[in-house]
């Protein structure tokens, strides 16, 4: 289809989800989520929470939104009570172009960092707020906006909604507030004390911050009208994403946790704090790649997560790529023993690392942007031919599926 005829398509499949979501179908419950960090795994858990009560649909986890939301319409019927939108951009006025068609009662916010700030996409923290924010905004009195209170950003956003605001996180003042949460390689459980009493749930998803989505998700439902025996077998029934805190077993007895297929500054953290509260049967190591898309605090963004490294106290640091150098650094300066920190300049050099370090009952917590390719590092222990060095690659799929594993890729080509 050439590229007249694509746009024309597009086009056209826009104006009728538009008229078939907000015509045909108005009655329909829309919620939207949006935030640099956590809205697929939070999407999920809304979507499976809501599911379990009525007919639901959602947004393709793995399509890119802009042709996501239109697809997703469409597949709304009449039997349907719920429609659950991933609102992810990464340009200016992408939001917009996304409420045209979505409609929400329902927004969700779950976080902000300056994942999207580089040139190429939004070009500012200032930008990501904003454009993120427009979601809160259109809601109107009788909507109602579900705020991560943990996060400076999203609270100070709060004033640009006129819905009704519930919390949740942390903080005292939650709507929806955690506590005693505890997570092991097996799943989590928490504690979330709601406008309705304390209520405690379990499940096989990993991580505290994997207990704050739900909260979030929560919170939704009960808007809703889903009773918490549903939240709570729903909540029992998830299972991590690929590559998004899923446990797996690696090569030689090697317990794998691999976190790599995104990475932004508070995912990063996340992962390491959960690596840091983890009773695990040996030792523990994080192996670190670039984040990337975050143009001015790229360096001090890596700088950071160094100094959250050198808190978590792993057992081994490595680092992949240039910019985390300034990992590796800042985890020493914050009490990390240099002997535990090994700084790579690619996926070949933190294998053989692990290589030397391994042992049976071990943990290795995988973390790092997707075209950084960290799961070239387990192929390699496993024996596979690698043959691909790069840092930084143009392709979005795995590395299995790849024409150039073996061979590998050439930047310049």
């Amino acid at each position: 289809m050439s590229s007249p005829l694509k746009r024309i398509f597009h086009t056209g499949r826009r104006v009728a989800a538009r008229l078939w979501l907000n015509g045909l179908h108005r009655s329909i419950l829309q919620i939207g989520i949006t935030g640099s960090y956590g809205k697929t795994s939070t999407s999920s858990a809304i979507g499976a929470v809501l599911e379990a009560h009525a007919p639901t649909v959602m947004t393709d986890l793995n399509l890119d939104t802009i042709y996501n939301v239109p697809i997703t319409a469409l597949r709304v019927r009449s039997r349907h009570r719920f429609l659950v939108l991933e609102l992810g951009i990464d340009s200016p006025g992408e939001m917009d172009f996304h409420l045209e068609i979505a409609r929400p009662r329902i927004g969700v916010l779950t976080g902000i960092s300056p994942v999207h700030s580089d040139e190429k996409h939004l070009g500012s923290l200032e930008a990501i707020i904003q454009q993120k924010g427009r979601l809160i905004e259109v809601l109107g009195e009788t909507g109602t906006a579900v705020l991560n209170r943990d996060d400076p950003h999203v609270r100070a956003m709060a004033a640009r909604t006129r819905a009704r605001i519930l919390w949740y996180g942390h903080d005292p003042d939650c709507d929806y507030r955690l506590e005693g949460v505890r997570s092991t390689l097996a799943g989590t459980r928490f504690r979330l004390a709601t406008p309705e009493g304390d209520r405690e749930f379990e499940t096989p998803l990993l991580g505290e911050h994997n207990a704050a989505n739900l909260a979030a998700a929560a919170a939704v439902a009960r808007t809703a009208g889903v009773p918490y025996g549903t939240i709570r077998r729903a909540f029992a029934g998830l299972q991590p994403l690929r590559d998004r805190l899923s446990v797996e077993s690696g090569p030689d007895g090697l317990i794998l946790i691999n976190d790599a297929l995104r990475a932004n500054p508070a995912s990063t953290r996340a992962g390491l704090a959960y690596l840091a509260a983890l009773q695990a049967p040996g030792r523990k190591a994080a192996v670190l790649g670039e984040m990337g898309e975050l143009g001015e605090h790229a360096q001090d963004e890596h700088t950071g997560i160094g100094q959250s490294a050198g808190q978590a106290r792993p057992d081994l640091l490595i680092t992949v790529g240039n910019l985390t150098r300034h990992t590796a650094e800042a985890a020493v300066r914050a009490g990390l023993p240099s002997t535990q920190v090994f700084a790579a300049e690619d996926v070949h050099q933190a294998a053989a690392r692990l290589q030397e370090w391994m042992r049976p009952g071990d943990v290795v917590y995988l973390k790092g942007s997707l075209m950084r390719h960290l799961e070239r590092i387990p192929l390699i222990l496993e024996g596979r031919e690698v043959g691909c060095r790069v840092v930084v690659c143009p392709f979005y799929h795995q590395c299995t599926q790849c024409e150039f594993l073996e061979s590998g890729y050439n930047l310049q080509g």
